[in-house]
């Protein structure tokens, strides 16, 4: 009986040390992002860029130096490159307005600008409509993005690791972006896909990001 009693105790003492051990951690409801936190002016970050088909062959850095702008009498945030121009963003919302040549000139336009819907959170999705003009022909075309907030996570890149939202959009052309943003760290782009499909008005094309470096004024 005494036997017994042991060979019972140690296997409940088993069962509590897998119940323990095997059970996972209990985990947190992912956060909500309330906003996108602007970027300062002077911060410069720089991403290692890999791409293909219709985005280019390339296979290089690209730096971001971030700087005051306006568009239409407002004050704007100019991303600007020495490798991939000038894009000119909304200061509240950090959405795209412009994206402009070397000359300061207008090259491609969003009206309205494209940005994320805030608050955000995992499980969001929405759809934005907006008008493009591509200004060399005058040419306007409607765009269509749906996208979905998919997942939380801490993401690490050479520039370090991010509290980041992995966000997925679709655009009615075909082209798919998958993006890491931190918005509490002012990153738009942690690391990031992007997509385009045989269909797509410009041919297929691969394009692959991530941030190396981050240097904060």
């Amino acid at each position: 009986m005494r036997h017994q009693k042991q060979k019972r105790a140690f296997s409940l003492g088993l069962l509590g040390l897998a119940t323990v051990m095997g059970l996972p951690a209990c985990v947190s409801t992912p956060p909500v992002a309330e906003k996108f936190v602007g970027v300062q002016y002077g911060t410069v970050a720089v991403y290692h860029r890999k791409s293909s088909g219709s985005y280019g062959n390339f296979d290089d850095q690209v730096s971001w130096d971030h700087k005051p702008g306006s568009w239409q009498g407002q004050a704007a945030m100019a991303g600007v490159s020495p490798q991939a121009g000038v894009q000119l963003y909304e200061s509240k919302t950090h959405g795209l307005v412009a994206l402009l040549g070397r000359d300061g000139k207008p090259v491609v336009t969003y009206d309205p600008p494209i940005a994320y819907r805030w608050p955000m959170k995992v499980g969001d999705s929405w759809s934005s409509e907006h008008k493009v003009t591509m200004h060399a022909s005058g040419k306007v075309v409607p765009l269509t993005l749906n996208y979905k907030v998919e997942a939380y996570d801490r993401i690490t890149v050479p520039a370090g690791s991010f509290n980041s939202y992995l966000v997925v959009s679709t655009d009615s052309n075909g082209e798919v972006q998958r993006v890491w943003i931190a918005p509490a760290d002012s990153i738009s782009v942690v690391k990031r896909t992007l997509d385009r499909p045989a269909t797509h008005p410009q041919g297929a094309g691969h394009l692959e990001g991530e941030l190396i470096s981050r240097k904060l004024p």
